[in-house]
């Protein structure tokens, strides 16, 4: 029988963040559901990109007793490539700490396969959440798409920059902006390595010409496949205003759809998206020939240009602090929906890996404090609000580097 101070969790999102949270929680006797949105592993285009963890979320993996698991899903990034565009000369420098490469869907089938092993964990897929209520003084209410509702003692948002759970609650939502960076992405993909390119490391290829105002990022993924992600800024559409990121979206409307709204506008028909393969074609042909010859003119047929990056600042009203929880502990947030970052360091699902981590230790301490080897209800709540306080410390400047680089160096 279920003792009436046993919590009841519910992770809104089953991205790396909630999964890892989720199993955590299970190795301290808390059980949790998962709720995510996608029938399957990551259905948007702009979630398949490259993820490389470094040692925040190596260590955060190890934590959770998945780095072993996950080695096998993943590969080594030893290196950096440094390749002139036009020679295709390659410079290779060893990284001081070994990264590990993933596809996003392959490290979410990862981190998936481990959670449902555990008897506490139940995920389920197709169950989107639209927003969270109180239920009496002390329960949630978890309404979903399809307009069931979900009942649990406390929930934990880790449902991405536009989160549902951040944006049922003033106290959260009044914290967080959306900030957007002039900096933009051309993502492509190659079906396969260039021939003699080792896929142990990742490549920053440079034009001949640096008044182009842009390079290209091109990482192997576990699937054989090449991801490359032409790195854009509003300088580089001034002097190829083809290049032009989509900006036919209202702004009180972005992120109504979610994470749908980060994907690239879409071609309107083959023929457009002809005519920006050609368009880059060219652009690669006098910037970037030697790239071009490797990668193969088809490549470029699969380019999509995305949105500008943008990161979620939260900042508090005067003489308050950011936080990440309700002030009675009921809800926190993790990943995304707390501290959404650009692109540009490459610390996103890192970061986010890590605030998982942080949760549980929070409420550890919290069980250390008050002598008991249960996670009770009581405990629980007080660990959340620890963790909303003290997070934002650390994350912030991560935060504020990252979006710093998303703008171009000033020569």
């Amino acid at each position: 029988m279920s003792r009436s101070d046993e919590p009841k969790v519910i992770i809104a999102g089953a991205g790396p963040a909630g999964l890892l949270v989720a199993i955590m929680l299970a190795d301290i006797g808390v059980k949790s559901t998962v709720l995510e949105r996608s029938a399957e592993p990551d259905q948007w285009s702009t979630k398949s990109y490259t993820i490389v963890l470094g040692e925040r979320g190596q260590a955060s993996l190890k934590r959770g007793g998945c780095l072993e698991s996950a080695a096998s899903f993943g590969m080594q990034r030893k290196f950096i490539y440094f390749v002139d565009g036009k020679s295709g000369k390659r410079r290779c420098i060893p990284k001081k700490f070994h990264g590990m490469g993933f596809s996003r869907p392959l490290l979410v089938e990862c981190l998936e396969k481990n959670a449902i092993e555990k008897p506490n964990i139940a995920v389920k897929r197709g169950a989107g959440v639209s927003n969270v209520t109180m239920d009496g003084e002390n329960g949630l209410q978890v309404h979903l798409e399809d307009e069931s509702i979900l009942s649990g003692s406390h929930v934990i948002g880790a449902d991405g920059k536009w989160s549902k759970v951040r944006q049922s609650f003033p106290s959260l939502s009044k914290q967080g902006k959306i900030l957007a960076c002039p900096s933009f992405g051309v993502h492509m993909v190659s079906s396969t390595l260039p021939d003699g390119w080792p896929a142990d490391g990742t490549y920053v290829i440079k034009p001949e010409n640096e008044d182009s105002m842009f390079h290209i990022i091109a990482s192997p993924v576990p699937t054989g496949e090449l991801s490359i992600s032409m790195v854009c800024y509003d300088e580089t559409v001034e002097k190829f205003p083809w290049l032009a990121p989509p900006d036919n979206m209202a702004p009180e409307t972005y992120g109504s759809r979610g994470w749908e709204d980060e994907v690239s506008c879409m071609p309107s028909s083959e023929k457009s998206n002809l005519v920006l393969a050609d368009e880059l074609a060219q652009l690669l042909e006098n910037e970037m020939p030697a790239f071009l010859a490797a990668i193969g003119k088809n490549t470029l047929k699969s380019a999509r240009i995305n949105r500008r990056v943008s990161w979620l600042k939260m900042t508090a009203d005067k003489g308050k602090s950011v936080t990440y929880s309700t002030v009675d502990g009921k809800v926190t947030l993790v990943g995304d929906s707390a501290h959404a970052i650009t692109p540009t360091t490459g610390e996103g699902c890192n970061l986010a890996m890590e605030s998982a981590v942080k949760l549980i230790d929070c409420i550890l301490l919290e069980m250390k404090e008050k002598e008991t080897d249960r996670c009770t209800i009581k405990v629980l709540s007080a660990a959340f609000c620890n963790f909303g306080l003290s997070r934002h410390k650390d994350v912030q400047p991560v935060q504020e580097k990252s979006a710093a680089g998303s703008q171009i160096k000033k020569r």
